[in-house]
């Protein structure tokens, strides 16, 4: 029976590797998912390595690298990060991680309507300006909306498309906040958004958003955060990664782009983790989750799916007193009580002692 586990197990991983792109198969994405999973946290979340305990984003693309790999994250440890996802789904407040959370249940074969409790599509739907045709928050928000949109099988205003072609700069980027200085991440994900949204992929839009990521790409093959920059522009696995995704919805082939693949791939150490960058070494759990999803070939524009073998459990959340202002007014009565009591206790006393002194 041992034997026969075993001989499964290795045909699925043999199955797995020979599902992924030829182009990614430089790169060891079981080791990288294997890692990301060590780093999960007591409460089934991931950190993002910037700040202490779980959070919504880091634990999404923990999720997607695992998807991308085929596993299924329910099994990932009691909680899992599907219940740590589904828990936090009521608390939900940007529009980016309600969008990102759509894209989780999705991916997991969940319905984003009763995930957690909550209808994440009534909520992300919410947020949208029918007048301006812009989601609420940053660039990244509208477009990580639409995105989430089209893969829960609904449409996709043609008032947002519109709105973010009119935010694409003039050297056919955009910028995280809609004016800054544009950067690859940003125009990475809009390319995959207007493809979700049934833009072609020789519109214009597109076109100048290609030459754009073909004008800051490193020699090496690989994309820095944007060209010029103070912080410098070596090549990093996450804008490489973001660019990949955006490069492959897009329809473009890699071997025509100086195989960035080749680039994030060589960015991997002995532990199955991904460096930042070359000159910056260490293990980063960002630059790996996100490198995994764009090696294995996936875009957001139509998430892969891996159904949940356990549905997710919600923890409700914590029920607090209040602390300040005005106290918990059901305790008042009690504490009346108690202070009315120990009145007419001394009072007692006092008339007790009087009278035995009168006598």
């Amino acid at each position: 029976m041992g034997r026969s586990v075993r001989l499964v197990a290795l045909l699925m991983v043999v199955m797995a590797w020979w599902a992924l792109p030829v182009w990614a198969q430089g790169a060891d994405l079981s080791r990288a998912v294997t890692w990301v999973k060590a780093q999960q946290q007591p409460d089934g979340g991931f950190s993002d390595g910037f700040s202490e305990g779980s959070n919504v984003g880091a634990t999404v693309d923990a999720v997607f690298a695992a998807v991308a790999v085929g596993e299924d994250v329910s099994q990932w440890g009691s909680p899992s990060p599907l219940d740590f996802l589904a828990s936090q789904a009521g608390r939900l407040e940007r529009t980016g991680e309600i969008a990102k959370t759509i894209l989780v249940a999705v991916a997991t074969g969940q319905d984003p309507t009763t995930f957690g409790d909550v209808d994440l599509v009534a909520a992300l739907l919410a947020r949208y300006d029918e007048r301006t045709g812009r989601f609420e928050g940053l660039v990244t928000d509208h477009a990580f909306a639409m995105l989430a949109l089209k893969n829960a099988g609904q449409p996709v205003p043609s008032g947002a498309a519109e709105a973010l072609k009119a935010l694409q700069a003039d050297g056919g980027g955009w910028a995280f906040d809609g004016s800054s200085q544009p950067d690859t991440n940003t125009t990475a994900l809009a390319i995959q958004a207007l493809v979700a949204a049934g833009e072609p992929a020789s519109g214009e839009a597109m076109t100048r958003a290609l030459d754009f990521l073909r004008a800051q790409q490193n020699e090496d093959g690989g994309f820095p955060y944007q060209k010029p920059s103070d912080f410098g522009t070596e090549t990093d696995a996450n804008s490489t990664a973001w660019a990949i995704q955006g490069l492959v919805a897009a329809g473009q082939s890699l071997d025509d782009w100086n195989a960035p693949h080749q680039a994030l791939a060589a960015l991997q150490a002995e532990s199955g983790a991904f460096q930042w960058k070359a000159i910056v070494p260490g293990d980063n759990f960002l630059a790996t989750a996100q490198a995994v999803p764009a090696l294995a070939g996936v875009t957001f524009v139509e998430v892969p799916t891996v159904s949940a073998a356990t549905p997710p459990q919600v923890t409700p959340a914590p029920q607090t007193l209040p602390t300040t202002g005005t106290e918990n007014t059901a305790a008042w009565p009690v504490a009346v009580l108690v202070g009315v009591g120990a009145v007419l206790l001394l009072v007692g006393l006092a008339v007790s002692r009087r009278g035995l002194v009168g006598r």
